[in-house]
């Protein structure tokens, strides 16, 4: 296999000393990691997510646990809200770290999903902003008002579906919110508020009902 800086990589610690880590693919192919390229502590028969870089003194193809360092030190130009393809390679206590678009890394925080991921999955989000250290925060749904809009036709697409009624209010959980319109609490009820002040819905303690 044609491998190449930037390529990302599953790969199993074989040996370990105090300066270089031995690693092999599947297919037993052999890597290095050099110790500085370390996250975290690692022992033989660890399995980690790295990424292949070129080492500028000797020219060698490395592997390295630093993903963000060398995956986001020459971003393509992202723009926000621009729709990304997304690979969820970990979970950390900040949220879910991703591969964007199969070459950089960026963070969907836990504040902005209320889905269940896992670690190898595939999903699509969006950009939200490119830090000033080139970090790169995502979130799942289109900022802004057409993202509102679509949460709108959710809800009276979910009302026609329960009869005109749903027995959703204030102390409804986030995670149920997302469950049935796929939104965030607050999206949701910046959309609900819209549907209101045209008069489409009513709101009482009870729930939310479609007017006729």
């Amino acid at each position: 296999m044609n491998y190449k800086p930037g390529s990302f990589l599953n790969l199993f610690v074989t040996a370990m000393n105090s300066y270089e880590i031995t690693l092999e693919d599947n297919e037993q192919n052999q890597f290095f990691m050099p110790s500085s390229e370390q996250s975290h502590k690692l022992s033989v028969g660890n399995e980690i997510m790295t990424i292949l870089f070129t080492d500028e003194s000797s020219g060698d193809l490395l592997a390295s646990m630093r993903l963000e360092k060398h995956a986001n030190a020459k971003l393509k130009s992202f723009e926000p809200a621009q729709p990304v393809d997304l690979f969820v390679i970990n979970e950390t206590p900040l949220g879910y770290k991703c591969i964007v678009d199969g070459a950089h890394i960026g963070m969907l925080y836990k504040n902005e999903v209320f889905t269940q991921l896992k670690t190898g999955q595939y999903t699509q989000g969006f950009i939200s902003k490119i830090r000033d250290d080139n970090k790169i925060d995502l979130i799942l749904r289109a900022p802004g008002h057409h993202a509102t809009d679509d949460i709108s036709e959710k809800i009276i697409e979910e009302l026609k579906k329960a009869g005109g009624f749903l027995a959703i209010n204030d102390k409804t959980s986030p995670e149920k919110i997302y469950e049935i319109f796929g939104a965030s609490k607050k999206k949701y009820k910046i959309a609900l508020g819209g549907l209101y002040k045209k008069r489409l819905i009513s709101v009482s303690d009870e729930g939310i009902t479609l007017n006729k």
